[in-house]
């Protein structure tokens, strides 16, 4: 049997904006049927950032998480995850507001920043205190942490201030960004370090941002990870055409997926693969 491989849809992220693509998801509705999109496409996983309706621009009102949720529950069973990191640089969020959704609306999974880095040219704050919180926190809530890790350095942060500490047990899911400014370079060079520095057991995905999407998704499949797509960190299809869905783009990677040789994984598949905490 071949290995299954977990896509993730970011429909929205909290940097691109309608002026970078008209097809930026915004609304609830919007949302929900990009989401609902996605996964017949293949996605089992969405990671949802919130947006003000009015503007486009970043929110924090959990009440937009909220409508986000209960729009896509009720169209598809994708797997749920939303951020803790998306109001940090762009709102000036601390950290208990970045933590407030989570524990208000439980959903399956929630992003865990690890480390502190320049994003670009803002100081993106995620303390080794930050860390253990949110960690201890989710594992109370039964939320699983995805570790979001930007170099090298952030790995290390979990073995130390999670793993060694015994907050939480393994196994983990990383989830290892390439190409933001500030941290690791895009090469397949250091996504092979990455991976190689992770402890037997754990799950992860690939992360690729703007034109290195595919080219690095693409590598993470090969290494034995899975991957994550959509408009928060490319909205390309290819070379000088806008994707006019997020669905676009997972097709695109099932199909790379099938190509290669492997499956693409159902939400029922993710959840046996991911290390959700429906465990102690």
């Amino acid at each position: 049997m071949s290995r299954k491989v977990i896509i993730t849809v970011a429909p929205t992220g909290s940097i691109p904006t309608r002026k970078d693509t008209p097809y930026l998801p915004i609304r609830t509705e919007e949302v929900a049927q990009e989401t609902r999109r996605a996964y017949e496409a293949g996605a089992a996983v969405v990671h949802l950032h919130a947006r003000n309706p009015d503007t486009g621009g970043p929110s924090s009102d959990i009440e937009v998480f909220r409508d986000y949720l209960a729009a896509i529950r009720s169209c598809c069973p994708i797997i749920t995850q939303i951020t803790t990191g998306g109001g940090a640089t762009t709102l000036g969020l601390s950290p208990e507001e970045r933590l407030k959704p989570v524990e208000e609306l439980r959903p399956d999974s929630a992003s865990l920043n690890a480390g502190s880095m320049n994003f670009g040219r803002k100081l993106f704050s995620n303390t080794p205190d930050i860390m253990e919180a949110f960690t201890r926190r989710m594992k109370e809530l039964k939320v699983m942490p995805e570790f979001e890790v930007y170099d090298l350095s952030m790995i290390q942060n979990v073995d130390y201030w999670i793993r060694r500490t015994g907050i939480l047990a393994p196994p983990y899911q990383f989830s290892c960004v390439m190409g933001v400014m500030g941290g690791i370079p895009p090469t397949f060079k250091n996504l092979l370090a990455m991976k190689e520095s992770l402890s037997t057991g754990d799950s992860w995905q690939a992360i690729g941002i703007g034109r290195h999407q595919i080219p690095m998704v693409t590598m993470g499949v090969l290494l034995g990870g899975n991957v994550r797509v959509g408009f928060e960190d490319n909205v390309y299809l290819e070379k000088g055409v806008l994707a006019k869905s997020n669905a676009e783009l997972v097709e695109k990677m099932g199909r790379i997926i099938r190509e290669l040789g492997f499956e693409v994984a159902t939400v029922e598949d993710a959840r046996e693969i991911i290390p959700l905490l429906n465990r102690t």
